[in-house]
């Protein structure tokens, strides 16, 4: 394998290829004959579904709440650093799973990829995701005439170039992060700016 143009000067040796049946464990969210809508609560655990996956990072509004004192959805359970992907329509879409979301569920119309490589890295993983290269590879092996979908096995079959090092996957990750971290707080920002010349222009104008 190669290596890309771009690279931290501290690290060399050609990237490698890792398929996902080989380095991680793949499981499809609950379907309506796993939960039902007497599941659906005022308070408990929250379950994050395609709509929730956002740019940054998985989106906290609007999240339905499901009662999982039952031993049927233990098995959904997410933790840090899993990747859950949309298993249908907009397929292209992940979101990495934050300290903050650890323990929270996933719903049918997604897929988690949970790593048990210990020599890859999950922000690595999820970063390499945003790369619109992958998102069209991703949106090739999809099945579907009329919607596009993802199922364990089509992801078991996917692969991807890692560096040879966790520590490199790291920084890169960590690299991107910050960047995204950046781009979040302006936007952040650009929004409260919006919000404040809109409410000037109802006092300014009659």
């Amino acid at each position: 394998m190669t290596a890309p143009r771009l690279r931290f000067k501290e690290f060399s040796g050609a990237w490698v290829e890792k398929w996902f049946y080989e380095i991680s464990d793949i499981k499809s969210g609950p379907f309506d004959s796993t939960l039902h809508e007497a599941d659906y609560v005022l308070s408990d655990t929250p379950i994050i579904s395609v709509e929730h996956l956002g740019e940054q990072g998985v989106v906290h509004q609007n999240l339905p709440l499901v009662s999982d004192d039952k031993a049927r959805l233990k098995s959904y359970h997410l933790k840090e650093g899993d990747v859950v992907f949309s298993r249908v329509g907009s397929v292209d879409r992940s979101c990495l799973i934050r300290p903050k979301e650890n323990g929270w569920l996933f719903s049918g119309r997604l897929l988690r990829v949970r790593l048990t490589n210990d020599n890859a890295c999950p922000k690595f993983l999820n970063q390499n995701f945003k790369n619109d290269l992958v998102k069209y590879r991703v949106r090739s092996v999809a099945v579907g005439q009329t919607m596009a979908s993802l199922n364990t096995e089509i992801l078991k079959n996917f692969h991807l170039i890692f560096p040879p090092s966790k520590p490199e996957q790291t920084k890169i990750a960590n690299f991107l992060t910050a960047l995204d971290d950046k781009i979040s707080l302006n936007q952040t920002q650009l929004n409260a700016l919006k919000r404040y010349k809109k409410g000037l222009l109802q006092q300014l104008f009659v």
